[in-house]
C-alpha cells in the first residue's frame, strides 16, 4: 500500500484550505451583494422563464389545497408553475416583478410598488418569495388585504445558525419560527401550519375579512 508523501500529504492539505477560502470568499461576495442590491431582478427574469422550477412540487402541494372553481392570486408567480396544478374552474391571476405574461400585474414590494388589486380573491398565494421580502411586516399585511386565505411557504432561521448561506441565496429576512407567528398574530386572525418539513413551514393565514364573512354565516 502506497502512502502519500509528506510534502504530498501538506500540499493536499495547502489545496483544501485554499478551496475552503475560496467558497467562503465566494459566499461572503454574494451576501455582500444580497444587502446591497434591493432585488435581484436579473435573478427573476430567469426564474419567469423556467416552467418548471426546483420548487414546483411545492407549487403542486398548495395547488392540492385550494378547491376547483377558486379565484387565486399568486404573489411572486414567476414562471407561472401553480396555474398548471389548479382544480378546474380555477381563475388564476399571476403577480410578478417580471411580466412573464400580458396579464402579469407588476408589483415589487422591496420599492413599495404595491400591485393594483381591484377584487378580492378566494386564495392569495405566496410560494418562496417572503424570504426576498426587506418590510415582512408591510408585506403580510398587504397581501392578507387582497383575499380571503393567504397561502405561504416560509424557511424559518434558527436561532444560532450563520446567515451567510441564506444572504448568499439572496434570502433577505432572518426570522425564526416565534417571530414570524408574532407577525401572523398582528396581521391575521387565525393561522396554521399545513406542512412542515425540510426546513420549510407552508402556513395557512385567514384574513379579519374572511373570520367576519364566516361567523356571519353561523
Amino acid at each position: 500500500m502506497n502512502l502519500p508523501s509528506i510534502p504530498g500529504r501538506i500540499a493536499g492539505k495547502i489545496r483544501r484550505s485554499a478551496l475552503k477560502i475560496r467558497d467562503q470568499a465566494r459566499l461572503l461576495l454574494k451576501a455582500t451583494s444580497t444587502l446591497l442590491v434591493r432585488t435581484n431582478v436579473r435573478r427573476w427574469r430567469k426564474v419567469a422563464m423556467e416552467p418548471t422550477p426546483p420548487w414546483d412540487e411545492r407549487n403542486h402541494f398548495i395547488a392540492g389545497l385550494i378547491p376547483a372553481g377558486s379565484s387565486v392570486l399568486d404573489i411572486g408567480s414567476g414562471g407561472q408553475s401553480l396555474r398548471r396544478h389548479l382544480k378546474s374552474g380555477c381563475k388564476y391571476q399571476p403577480c410578478d416583478l417580471v411580466k412573464s405574461s400580458p396579464d402579469v400585474i407588476l408589483c415589487d414590494f422591496n420599492a413599495a410598488i404595491f400591485p393594483d388589486i381591484l377584487e378580492q380573491y378566494d386564495y392569495v398565494v405566496c410560494s418562496g418569495i417572503l424570504e426576498y421580502i426587506r418590510d415582512p411586516v408591510r408585506f403580510l399585511d398587504a397581501v392578507a388585504s387582497y383575499g380571503n386565505v393567504v397561502i405561504l411557504s416560509y424557511h424559518p432561521f434558527t436561532q444560532g445558525s450563520s446567515k451567510l448561506p441564506r444572504l448568499a441565496h439572496d434570502w433577505i429576512n432572518h426570522m425564526t419560527s416565534e417571530e414570524l407567528n408574532g407577525i401572523f398574530d398582528q396581521v391575521v386572525v387565525k393561522w396554521e401550519v399545513l406542512r412542515s418539513g425540510n426546513g420549510e413551514c407552508i402556513y395557512s393565514l385567514k384574513s379579519p375579512s374572511a373570520c367576519s364573512e364566516s361567523c356571519s354565516k353561523v
